[in-house]
């Protein structure tokens, strides 16, 4: 199995996450394992890599321990005995480790435990969500429990001549421990455990510790081998976090934790790391550890296109049955997602992105991810941009909540200077109550009603109200100078609330009232007054994505690709430079909303999807590789056009161009 942690190409894409949560009153456990049947489950399954255990929820370890607690059914050494057979066939078998979860260990070494401000036991929320059946957290602030848990990792690393890596698991919880041997560690450093703000210091510089030292213990032994810290190793708002994994699995189950446009926007920003990045879903129904629970093998089919067409790999969530079984139908249903996998792998990965549209993250999500969902309905591809990288693409976009460092803004400006396009939104790019770039506004400040109403008959555009709808929120009230005012905004009849109990229900608009401006343009600046994106992802009002994309438009993007798939498709484009073409990849699906689920349950073929792409390269043929079919194509001014005959699911198209081609413009 050759592998280089240091080539994200070599990583395994089509990976299987084995949980084995086992309460400690079970007997017999894993007393039905058998080498051949879990072979034959992994290559049912078209596995190439598979996540085994070795310390669950309940701090229970699976082999026999000098250190921790060993299951109390287990009469064997069940993590090795999976690690052998999987490298018996080739499979990868990272071991998982628990770490910030262990409920027997918590009752006997209560010291051990997570303590909230008020001294109350830090508790797990995603294990129950009622209050008295949840599970402590242990304190992983490279502590006494840390110091176990080192010992634990000792132990698993000494164990294995070969050790592919370790998986551990539930790691950041985001809130600050007042654990004893915190507090006193705290003033040490000079720190007030009062403060939360040293708190909150305290916890990630101590968190890092722990990563730091866990990765140090493997790769001691194992310099090859992986390390990922889950629960908030992949998250885009945790960056000082980012350094000490090798790679990262995204965990996003589409059923239940964010739905299906959750996973491409944290693809886009993993990305550009220049890491190994993965999608997470499962064979659930909802979310982990669902005995029984199935989804559709389409569905998977489906989820593992996307994470590819998005340059992931796939990770599928599994349970062990306590017995040792491998159910054969999970495996099935996952090797029919997989064998296609297989085959869509190389139009998919070593390419260079052709997005001409940058994304600016800024710290609400919920304004990112509605800016992501109006892009992604819209196929217009696009990128997160990296380290003031302005000047890689046509547009650049900011969300609500978007500021820049002095460094930052002096990039933005010779992207503007250069001829770059910006729109950005509502109270971004807003400092110190003035504006950071030029947009021919001066004294941006909020108002004090909760919506109010946007007049876009100035845009002459068809699709949108001729008279004014309603913005669920108010715009930021500015003074035009010297820009061009593309809509404007009505205030209501009064900004008191009115109603029981002083409720508000949005009033009428003020007829009568003076209108003032909600977008405008100055050259290559377009501003919305209101926050477009977190409107759109909070009320999902169809005008409001129409009229952001309306005045995105105005600034004429470069966009490469475009196809005729509807809100419901996605389609990406790359460029592999030495096979000379572009692998343009589009995905269809609906999903709908059952009960809690998000879920997928027909897949509806499209017929004559027209599509058309802007490159500089005359394109010498148009093929269809898992069909092995070609496609009539026109070329003309730099924009190739054909009709893609029928997506049913998923679609590789590749366009060839000569060795000798012009190169990629900007």
């Amino acid at each position: 199995m050759e592998f280089d942690i240091n080539n994200a190409l070599t990583y395994p894409r089509r990976q299987v996450h084995l949980d084995f949560h086992t309460q400690p009153d079970l007997k017999n456990v894993g007393a039905h394992f058998r080498k051949e049947q879990f072979q034959s489950a992994l290559r049912e399954g078209n596995v190439s890599s598979i996540t085994v255990f070795a310390r669950c929820y309940h701090g229970l370890c699976y082999y026999p321990t000098d250190v921790g607690l060993r299951h109390p059914g287990l009469s064997f050494d069940l993590t090795r005995a999976m690690v052998d057979a999987a490298h018996e066939i080739g499979v990868r078998a990272p071991v998982y480790v628990n770490a910030g979860l262990g409920l027997e260990e918590a009752q006997q070494h209560p010291e051990w435990i997570a303590r909230t401000k008020s001294e109350q036991i830090s508790t797990d929320s995603y294990v129950s969500s009622e209050p008295e059946l949840r599970w402590p957290n242990m304190c992983l602030n490279d502590g006494s429990y840390c110091a176990h848990l080192y010992a634990i990792l000792e132990e698993i690393c000494a164990r294995f001549e070969q050790l592919d890596g370790l998986f551990l698991d539930i790691c950041f919880k985001g809130k600050p421990c007042y654990c004893d041997e915190c507090r006193r560690g705290m003033r040490a450093l000079g720190l007030d455990p009062e403060l939360d703000a040293d708190a909150a210091a305290y916890y990630q510089r101590k968190h890092i510790d722990f990563m730091k030292k866990a990765g140090q213990i493997l790769h001691k032994r194992h310099p090859n081998a992986t390390i990922f810290f889950n629960s908030g190793g992949a998250d885009i708002m945790a960056p000082e976090y980012h350094p000490y994994e090798t790679h990262y699995e995204i965990e996003d189950l589409p059923t239940v934790w964010g739905g299906y446009d959750k996973m491409p926007l944290n693809a886009t920003f993993f990305g550009g790391t220049g890491k190994f990045y993965l999608g997470m879903t499962g064979k659930f129904h909802l979310e982990w550890g669902e005995f029984g629970g199935f989804k559709c093998k389409e569905a998977l089919k489906y989820e593992a296109a996307t994470m590819a067409v998005y340059g992931a790999g796939c990770s599928v969530g599994d349970h062990l049955l306590y017995t040792g079984e491998m159910d054969m139908q999970t495996y099935k249903n996952i090797g029919y997602a997989y064998r296609y996998l297989e085959r869509i792998e190389p139009y998919c990965y070593g390419g260079i992105s052709t997005a001409t549209i940058g994304v600016w993250l800024s710290e609400s999500m919920d304004d990112n991810i509605g800016l992501s969902m109006i892009l992604l309905e819209s196929q217009i591809d696009f990128e997160v941009i990296r380290d003031c990288g302005f000047s890689c693409f046509d547009t650049v976009i900011f969300p609500g909540g978007a500021i820049l460092n002095e460094k930052e803004l002096e990039s933005l400006q010779a992207y503007l200077q250069h001829g770059g396009k910006v729109l950005f939104v509502g109270d971004s790019l807003i400092k110190d109550g003035e504006f950071q770039i030029d947009c021919g506004l001066t004294a941006p400040k909020a108002v004090p009603f909760g919506g109010d109403y946007i007049d876009a008959e100035p845009l002459g555009a068809e699709e949108l109200p001729q008279s004014p709808f309603y913005s669920y929120h108010s715009a930021m009230q500015v003074t035009c100078t010297d820009a061009e005012c593309l809509a404007r905004v009505l205030a209501p009849y009064t900004a008191k609330p009115y109603g029981p109990l002083g409720k508000r229900t949005n009033l009428p608009y003020d007829k009568d009232a003076v209108r003032g401006v909600c977008a405008v343009k100055k050259g290559n600046v377009v501003y919305l007054a209101h926050k477009i994106p977190l409107i759109y992802k909070t009320y999902g009002s169809l005008f409001h994505k129409r009229y952001f994309l309306e005045l995105l438009f105005r600034l004429k993007p470069v966009l490469r690709l475009r196809a005729g798939v509807g809100a419901q498709g996605r389609c990406r484009m790359i460029r592999q430079e030495q096979e000379h073409r572009y692998c343009i990849n589009l995905t269809y699906a609906a999903p709908v909303r059952r009960g809690e689920a998000e879920i997928i349950e027909d897949i509806q073929p499209l017929y004559q999807v027209p599509v058309t792409v802007h490159v500089p390269e005359p394109i010498l043929a148009v093929r269809l590789p898992l069909q092995n079919q070609s496609l009539p194509f026109s070329y003309a001014e730099q924009e190739c056009r054909f009709t893609l005959p029928v997506l049913n699911c998923h679609e590789t198209v590749v366009l060839e161009y000569a060795a000798t081609g012009k190169g990629r413009e900007k």
